[in-house]
């Protein structure tokens, strides 16, 4: 198989919707900064140091890629940072759920896995497939 640079599937919402989750997490992550410089008590500057990483945390998924297709398989970051890497030969089958367009895919333990929905589910079903049956040639 040839080297190939990872495809990168970002979560589907709307330019819109994106912007705005965006700009109040912005707003949440200056706030809780400010909040751990300032002086104040230690538990507050506790908690703001939790809502700080939060906040961090979600950005990175709304903005970040929520699934990676790789030469080696599937990563799957619905959160960050824990992460699932699945290999190709794992992958048994793939089911496009109709009303809700989403994949779900089955490994060959017989695990269902849901992926979360895409902005090119299309791209990303083509993508797996070719990755996963050419296993098979």
């Amino acid at each position: 198989m040839t080297a190939v640079t990872p495809t990168r599937y970002r979560w589907r919402l709307g330019r819109a919707n994106r912007t705005i989750r965006t700009v109040v997490l912005t707003i949440l992550v200056v706030f809780f900064l400010a909040q751990i410089v300032d002086t104040g008590d230690f538990w507050i500057r506790v908690a703001s140091v939790a809502g700080f990483v939060c906040s961090l945390a979600v950005l990175r998924v709304i903005v970040g890629a929520v699934l990676i297709v790789r030469d080696d398989g599937l990563r799957i970051q619905k959160v960050w940072p824990p992460r699932r890497d699945i290999p190709w030969y794992r992958i048994l089958s793939v089911d496009v759920v109709p009303g809700f367009w989403h994949l779900e895919i089955e490994l060959n333990s017989g695990e269902r896995i849901e992926l979360p929905p895409v902005a090119d589910l299309e791209a990303l079903y083509r993508d797996i497939e070719r990755h996963r049956t050419a296993l098979d040639a």
